[in-house]
């Protein structure tokens, strides 16, 4: 039981497909960092606010599937915006390279 604690809390600290389509517009700026903890970066868009990304990484076998980056657009304090990507890996020619992501990506 205790070597399934340390998973269960990094379960639940991350940031998820679900917490993204579940989040709502219009949610205090406080509520979401509570919730979900720091992001993985803070920006300034050109169209102001700040923007918060959180990402999401699919590993399997310690081979990083693919990402997933959510993006929150905070103005005065409330989530006014959300949308995100899914990045894979790059792409590298399996017979004649050497895997250029291995053992992580990015």
């Amino acid at each position: 039981m205790k070597k399934l604690l340390p998973l269960l809390f990094l379960c639940l600290a991350s940031f998820t497909r679900l917490d993204f389509n579940e989040l709502m517009l219009g949610t205090d700026f406080r509520d979401i960092i509570d919730c979900y903890g720091d992001p993985y970066a803070v920006s300034e868009p050109p169209c102001g606010g700040i923007q918060l990304e959180y990402i999401e990484r699919i590993v399997i076998n310690d081979i990083l599937i693919y990402e997933n980056h959510y993006y929150l657009l905070i103005q005065d304090d409330i989530l006014v915006s959300k949308c995100f990507r899914e990045e894979d890996r790059p792409a590298y020619d399996e017979m004649y390279q050497r895997d250029p992501n291995y053992p992580n990506f990015p």
